[in-house]
């Protein structure tokens, strides 16, 4: 079926035209000619407006169009996508779509393209608006075509994380992009060409790309006008941009495929979860690559960098238990559909139930990120063992943590179970740090979960390397009373099963 005769893309083009969209066009319209109007001004008066050539003034009237643009049709499209289906399924309708002829494909297709049309219409006109300035002021076509490209793939690629969205919440989550980004944005300054979320928003993309339009004190005065490095072979980073998007985006569309077949699966199979995890564990390491070079803390001769190196193995640290504790999330099963399949399986061992739990899932999670960690430090293990050994134990502590007490607020709990959740990892990892921060007392910080695999990294000579292996031994006693209780509720589960 083609998509101009997909029945829910045409519901929704017809919502969004109703509305009206000329008022929209106008308004990027205006945008984009007062901009223009801008540009022209400038390249009239010269100096008078501090810009030291014609292309310094394109650039930035033609950033200020690129920034529209992201705002219009990337957090617009999201929220627009996200907020359609929240509504569809609170009216009902999605579950109506999904007992149509249609398939599933077709039906997140809709979904994916028409409810975000008004704020495509708008890109449109403020894109032929950025050609416009950028050839007024003599800038590289391929500038605008490789931000262009750039803006599109992120805006599909939202437009994916809005179904996602859509489908999770049962209300519309436009903010949660919203501050995504902003907590994100920081980092980004911290090794621009290095961090694997400026490639996938696609900050790094098109600062490089502003980077070559401009001169050669430009590029020889910022990082960003380096071409990001995978184990140390430069890479465009437009492509790599639209490699991680592509990649990503077709197990978002696998997940929410099989989500709309079957709402009561995981969004994740765990293959899937262990092959994402993979790729974006090794892709963020072997952007850090040159760095160390596998001997980490030494620093390569050869880097040439500014920025604290120390500080970065820490953000990548956070940023693999951020994903993989989202990853544990969607791929962990519900417990009605594990004792739905003991009863059609006839299994009653647990045994059965860890194979299909996120306990097991988390093991391998944990091995993944160790395996990252050590190609920084494989070369020299005789210095970074207990580095090594901290944050591995740590990373797999904090998972197996995370999988057990989901699971097990989901036997015991049911609705409330994200509640509870919440409360105890607040419990385990933030009540140390607040404590810390009230009685002034470092070690009390260190008590917290998260902590051990942060202290291990900061790279300090006087490193009480006892105290945190004796927190580590500590937090296993938290696993061990966690897997106990895990055990007894889907033991309870399997009794009521039988």
């Amino acid at each position: 079926m083609k998509l101009s005769e997909n029945p829910i893309f045409l519901t929704h083009k017809r919502l969004v035209h109703r509305s009206g969209v000329l008022a929209a066009v106008l308004i990027a319209g205006m945008i984009g000619l007062s901009l223009l109007l801008g540009l022209v001004e400038s390249l009239r008066e010269g100096a008078a407006h501090n810009f030291g050539s014609p292309q310094d003034s394109g650039k930035g009237f033609y950033g200020w169009v690129i920034g529209i643009e992201i705002l219009v049709v990337v957090l617009g499209g999201f929220s627009r996508v996200s907020r359609a289906l929240s509504e569809d399924r609170k009216a009902g309708l999605w579950d109506s779509n999904r007992l149509t002829p249609l398939k599933p494909a077709q039906i997140v297709a809709g979904y994916w393209f028409a409810p975000a049309l008004r704020e495509f219409y708008m890109a449109v006109v403020l894109a032929v608006f950025g050609l416009i300035i950028t050839l007024v002021a003599g800038l590289p076509i391929t500038l605008w075509l490789g931000t262009q490209t750039l803006i599109a793939s992120t805006a599909l690629f939202f437009g994916l994380i809005g179904i996602l969205a859509g489908m999770a919440f049962q209300r519309s989550q436009g903010i949660l992009i919203f501050l995504v980004l902003l907590i994100s944005y920081p980092f980004s300054f911290i090794a621009p060409s290095r961090m694997i979320g400026n490639f996938l928003l696609p900050i790094y993309g098109i600062g490089n790309l502003f980077s070559d339009a401009a001169t050669g004190s430009y590029r020889s005065n910022h990082d960003w006008g380096n071409l990001p490095e995978v184990f140390g072979l430069a890479v465009p980073p437009v492509v790599l941009s639209l490699g991680l998007q592509f990649i990503i985006g077709i197990f978002i569309w696998r997940a929410l495929v099989r989500k709309t077949a079957n709402p009561f699966q995981p969004l994740l199979l765990r293959w899937e979860a262990v092959v994402l995890f993979s790729i974006l564990v090794l892709t963020q390491h072997s952007l850090l690559w040159d760095l160390w070079r596998g001997s980490y803390p030494n620093v390569a001769d050869n880097t040439g960098r500014s920025y604290d190196h120390e500080a970065l193995l820490s953000v990548v640290h956070g940023g693999s238990l951020l994903i993989g504790l989202i990853l544990l999330a969607c791929a962990s099963a519900q417990p009605e559909h594990v004792r739905v399949e003991s009863l059609r399986l006839g299994f009653k061992n647990l045994g059965a139930i860890f194979a299909r739990s996120a306990v097991s899932l988390a093991l391998v999670l944990a091995g993944i990120a160790g395996a990252g960690l050590l190609l920084q430090v494989m070369g020299s293990l005789q210095e970074s063992y207990q580095i090594l050994a901290v944050v591995v134990v740590n990373v797999l502590e904090i998972f197996l943590v995370v999988a057990l007490l989901l699971e097990f607020c989901r036997l015991r709990h049911k609705r409330r179970a994200l509640g509870f959740v919440a409360l105890w990892l607040f419990v385990l990892c933030v009540i140390p740090f607040i404590l810390a921060g009230v009685l002034r007392s470092e070690n009390l910080a260190r008590v917290s979960l998260l902590a051990p695999g942060f202290f291990a990294l900061a790279d300090e000579s006087d490193q009480n390397w006892q105290l945190l292996f004796c927190t580590l031994l500590a937090h296993f006693g938290v696993v061990v009373l966690l897997f106990i209780g895990w055990q007894r509720q889907w033991k309870r589960l399997l009794e009521r099963a039988g």
